[in-house]
């Protein structure tokens, strides 16, 4: 028999197995640093995921009051030309659980609210006399899941009279 398997020994005969090996040590702590650094990757990216998800749905609401405002007629835009018959109102007021623009819209378990504020631009000349435009300002809230506080998204924009 050319080779034989003998366990180390020490000077004094006693084996030395049972304990781990400086290398074997080191190559599990790289491997586990390693582990921990993909998981805070992976966790960090699905942080972000949820905060586009959120801020998606939040652009869409806002959309969607911009186009309604967009596609209704000029004397109905806001509350002071038609009272609570305006697009501002309808936007700001739910009529109940049918209302298909209503303010407030829950999804994943977040609740957002949208809040539309529409007003006349005045002349800059004599600022009381408007000018045939509406600013229309849309401000969309929600808090997140992670109890992150978020700043609100809001979107401004002008509508022109074309009659």
């Amino acid at each position: 028999m050319l080779f034989s398997f003998r366990p180390a020994t020490s000077g004094t005969g006693r084996s030395l197995s049972g304990g781990y090996t400086l290398p074997e040590l080191l190559i599990t702590i790289l491997l586990l640093s390693i582990l921990f650094t993909l998981a805070i990757i992976f966790s960090s990216s699905l942080n972000q995921s949820k905060k586009l998800r959120d801020y998606s749905i939040a652009v869409a609401l806002a959309q969607q009051a911009v186009e309604i405002a967009r596609s209704a007629p000029f004397t109905l835009l806001d509350d002071a030309d038609a009272g609570n018959k305006s697009v501002e109102s309808d936007l700001n007021l739910s009529s109940g659980p049918q209302d298909p623009i209503s303010p407030e819209f829950e999804s994943g378990g977040i609740k957002y609210r949208r809040d539309v504020e529409i007003t006349d631009v005045m002349a800059a000349e004599d600022g009381k006399r408007p000018v045939g435009l509406k600013l229309i300002k849309v401000t969309v809230n929600w808090k997140p899941l992670d109890g992150g506080k978020p700043e609100p998204f809001v979107v401004t924009s002008t509508i022109a009279n074309m009659n």
